[in-house]
Order: C-alpha cells, then sequence, then structure tokens
C-alpha cells in the first residue's frame, strides 16, 4: 500500500494570511500584497529578533488564532479531502497522512481547526523536523520548500506552487490540490 503525506500550511490552510493578519494585529501592520512571501525564511517578512521570539509567537502566544482560526486555502477543500481519502480506502490503493510541523499549542489549535472544518480522516502526524515529514510516506504533497529539499532517495515529491518555492525542484507539480481531489485521473500519473 502506498503511503500519501499532506500536508497542511498552504496545502489545506492557509498559514500565511493568517499569521500576516494576526501579526497586524498583535505586533506591527504588514500586507502581503505589497510584500509577497518570497521565501520561506518568515524572519524575513516578520520583525521578530530571532527565530525563538518567532516561534513563541507561533507556538504559544497566537498559535491558537493562527493555527486554529485560519481559512482553508480553497473553498471545500478539506470535504474534498474527506472524499479523497475515502476512495483511496475504498480502492485499498493508498493510505493519506495529513502531517504538520507543530510544537506546543498549535497541535490542539490544529486539531481544532481540523474539527471545525469536519475532518473525517484518522491518520495525522505532528513532526518537529522538516525531514521527519517524510518518515512513513512514499509521497509528499507539500508547499514547504524545506520539506521538499529534504527529500530522501526514491521518495517522490508534489510541490503545490508558491511564491516562495518557485526555485524547488519537485517531482510534480500542481497549482492547487484541488486539482488532485478534482481528477482522479491526476494521482494516477503520479503513483504511475
Amino acid at each position: 500500500m502506498i503511503k500519501i503525506g499532506i500536508t497542511l500550511n498552504e496545502v489545506l490552510r492557509d498559514f500565511i494570511g493568517q499569521f500576516a493578519y494576526t501579526y497586524s494585529k498583535y505586533k506591527s501592520e504588514i500586507d502581503l500584497r505589497e510584500t509577497p512571501v518570497t521565501t520561506w525564511d518568515l524572519l524575513e517578512f516578520f520583525n521578530f529578533k530571532d527565530i525563538k521570539e518567532l516561534n513563541h509567537f507561533l507556538h504559544t502566544e497566537a498559535s491558537l488564532e493562527i493555527f486554529g482560526h485560519a481559512d482553508q486555502l480553497h473553498t471545500n477543500v478539506v470535504t474534498k479531502l474527506n472524499s479523497f481519502i475515502s476512495n483511496m480506502i475504498d480502492e485499498e490503493e493508498c493510505e493519506v497522512v495529513l502531517i504538520s510541523r507543530e510544537a506546543d499549542k498549535s497541535i490542539p489549535a490544529t486539531l481544532f481547526f481540523l474539527s471545525k472544518l469536519g475532518f473525517t480522516g484518522n491518520n495525522i502526524k505532528f513532526v518537529t523536523d522538516y525531514t521527519k515529514k517524510w518518515d512513513d510516506v512514499d509521497i509528499l504533497i507539500t508547499a514547504n520548500p524545506q520539506a521538499l529539499r529534504a527529500k530522501p532517495e526514491g521518495k517522490i515529491s508534489v510541490k503545490i506552487k508558491a511564491t516562495y518555492n518557485e526555485d524547488v525542484e519537485a517531482d510534480f507539480e500542481l497549482d492547487s490540490i484541488v486539482s488532485l481531489f478534482d481528477d482522479e485521473n491526476e494521482i494516477k500519473r503520479i503513483i504511475g
């Protein structure tokens, strides 16, 4: 059985948009239309003194607002994900694992995000390192450039295109995960 990992941020969840909204609310005004995120190094866009302060804001101070109250990246994407997982189970071809890099209070906030949208899958994995996203999966669908760069030999990467991952190579590229959910031939192309 093939294991497909799907990351949450910027694939299913509008992490950057919600982070910018929350940052503007509590720290300093930022407009992503004027300054689009072109690198995953968030310290270049958000004014924190170091990664420790950034992580404290993300995973402790404002985690529910950032991770729990974020919008879906696309309308009904979690409903489509539920159908995709159900189809994979029915066909006994693949197992789908949701993977997210989380720590501290962002874990329950992410569970809240999934529950409020009616996520019905039963396989969720939280990791603290980008390389761990590849553990126990054959295919990883992500927008995260660090996870894409960490791809081990023999695995398949599927990049969801974004302004901050244009220079990163992947085995397959999609404009959004919705195209995978809407076209059953797309997953066959990736697996086959």
